[in-house]
């Protein structure tokens, strides 16, 4: 089991005092307001209290922006459950949980009907059947799809109005969860900081689900919106939570590529419609990569556009979907049409440049087949666990399907446990202490918080903001050193210089307090880069979405987990 060894990381990012501080009590909190989240906020009985906390509102999640699709074997005729996790299996390097991949792909069906209740809108035949997409790695059509390329936001809407119209559940926008709160190896809750009101606060929880999202931040070339830092992995790993394959970062092949323009995806079910990648030459490569073609697992055809950018000397390859007709391409991608317009390219006329960006996390905090961490009274769903679905890299489009499964067993396990517990809050004896400062407490602070002012704390010792930090400038500096050495393509040099500057900026990062969130962002980005860095210098192979070119080979049946848990301090 990997450790994080150096500098020392504080168990909580900021000190709080139990009177100092308000509180809040619920049954259950959830920690994220993406897909996962609230379906696991909906799974929770209606005599129980939800709390849900999000970072941002709740349309600012990853969530939100999938394009694709969900996929579900819904037409029985053409398609099986085995197939489909046939297809998850193999995409996924021989490290996905079988029994996992089962489960999820057998209740999919189930989830898309719940939806359908709850008001969502899927693409329909003329017939009035569900139309049904077809992406990478996939043997069937069996991609369920919204307003063409916008199905996370039509997803969400409908989740969101369940969730305003359910009367036991409450949503606090705009709070940022610094901390989960832990007694004994129970999780009680969590520390929060509302951003509008500059107030932390103490949520006490008789269960706690987090749900935070993904890490994709940490690269420069990213699909991720500007809140996915990896939160939630890191304040599980400072908890104690066993965090699992963190090196296993899956880069979407087909990112918008226009100098100076936002990075937006362009969904893989252009390829699944017959879209070609073509390299500045006009020459459709991917037959030399793969049999397959541009209908190849993700890791494959990014890897492949790499090696053809670097044959061409060119920064990008392009996606040509010209060969369609213009009225079925603006119906069937409007979101992506509109914005290939915004810089002047016609999506029906034009061919799309574009290239390899980070975009999901198959790695995270270890759940079992119910949801459950590896500590009490913790659960996570979404993007922020390893459930075991995706192994080494994601089988595209399952991902929203993984959201909804593992989130409604979240969510009703939490229900379970909450409806048995009683209503009494005793966990943690913080009467007399502040805690935060651990081990960086200076010796005139135990009973006082104002450690900036104290004479005798040592120099960068429990001071708040003693050193003025442009959080920006390292943030901007990690993405870089991230997506240059810890990216699609990865080597021994590169990785260590990698880990190198990622504990350089820790030092003095680590040994300052903050309160604000964009430090608190950085702090946990550092942590989540030094564990994805930790875990692709250990793993001396190629598998799936980790590429080592001084270590090409893929070892068939050796497959073998990375496993992370922070030392005792």
């Amino acid at each position: 089991m990997s450790q994080l060894q150096s500098p020392v990381i504080p168990r909580y990012l900021s000190p709080f005092h139990a009177k100092l501080h308000p509180h809040f009590f619920t049954d259950v909190l959830v920690i994220g307001g993406g897909l996962a989240g609230l379906r696991a906020a909906l799974s929770v009985d209606p005599s129980l209290r939800v709390l849900v906390v999000c970072k941002q509102g709740l349309t600012r999640s990853n969530s939100v922006k999938a394009q694709g699709g969900i996929a579900t074997v819904w037409n029985m005729a053409v398609d099986n459950y085995e197939s489909h996790v046939s297809d998850t299996l193999i995409a996924g390097g021989e490290l996905c949980d079988p029994d996992v991949v089962r489960y999820i792909v057998s209740h999919g069906t189930e989830e898309v009907r719940h939806m359908l209740r709850w008001g969502a809108n899927f693409d329909k035949q003329e017939n009035g059947e569900l139309l049904l997409g077809r992406e990478g790695g996939h043997s069937q059509f069996r991609i369920i799809h919204a307003m063409g390329d916008a199905t996370g936001q039509e997803i969400m809407r409908a989740m969101i109005h369940e969730v305003r119209m359910r009367p036991n559940i409450r949503v606090w926008e705009d709070t940022f969860a610094l901390d989960l709160l832990t007694d004994s190896g129970f999780c009680r809750g969590a520390v929060v900081h509302w951003g509008k009101e500059d107030e932390t606060e103490l949520v006490w929880a008789k269960q706690t689900i987090l749900a935070s999202g993904g890490l994709g931040q940490l690269y420069r070339e990213t699909t991720n919106p500007e809140i996915a830092c990896g939160d939630g992995m890191a304040m599980a790993w400072r908890a104690g939570a066993v965090l699992r394959d963190m090196e296993f970062v899956q880069f979407h092949p087909t990112v918008l590529y226009i100098a100076g323009g936002s990075r937006s995806l362009i969904t893989e079910a252009m390829r699944g419609e017959g879209a070609k990648l073509l390299d500045k030459n006009g020459y459709r490569f991917m037959q030399d990569y793969d049999a397959r073609g541009e209908l190849a697992p993700r890791d494959v055809v990014s890897r492949s556009i790499v090696a053809q950018m670097s044959k061409t000397n060119h920064p990008s390859v392009y996606l040509d979907l010209t060969h369609k007709d213009a009225n079925w391409i603006y119906k069937r991608f409007p979101g992506i049409a509109a914005v290939c317009a915004q810089f002047g390219l016609d999506l029906a006329r034009d061919r799309i440049p574009v290239r390899p960006g980070a975009h999901y996390a198959m790695g995270g905090v270890l759940v079992d087949n119910h949801g459950h961490t590896t500590i009490r009274g913790l659960w996570a769903a979404g993007e922020v666990a390893s459930s075991g679905l995706h192994g080494a890299n994601r089988l595209a489009s399952n991902s929203l399907l993984e959201a909804v499964v593992m989130g409604h067993l979240a969510g009703q396990g939490a229900s379970d446990i909450a409806l048995q517990t009683t209503d009494e809050y005793r966990a943690l004896a913080l009467e007399n202490k502040p805690i935060g400062y651990s081990q960086r407490m200076c010796r005139d602070c135990t009973n006082r918080l104002n450690c900036d002012t104290c004479v005798n704390a040592p120099d960068g010792v429990g001071r708040l903001n003693a050193l003025s930090v442009d959080f920006s400038d390292i943030r901007n500096s990690l993405k870089s050193v991230m997506q240059r050495l810890v990216g699609i393509v990865r080597e021994e040099t590169g990785l260590t210089e990698a880990q190198g500057s990622i504990d350089h900026w820790s030092r003095y990062v680590f040994s300052r307090q903050f309160r604000q969130t964009e430090a608190w962002e950085l702090q946990n980005m550092l942590i989540v880069a030094k564990l994805i860095i930790d875990g692709a210098l250990n793993r001396r192979e190629t598998r799936g979405s980790h590429n080592r070119s001084d270590y090409p080979k893929f070892a068939p049946g050796d497959a073998k987990h990375s496993l992370f848990q922070r030392e005792e301090i």
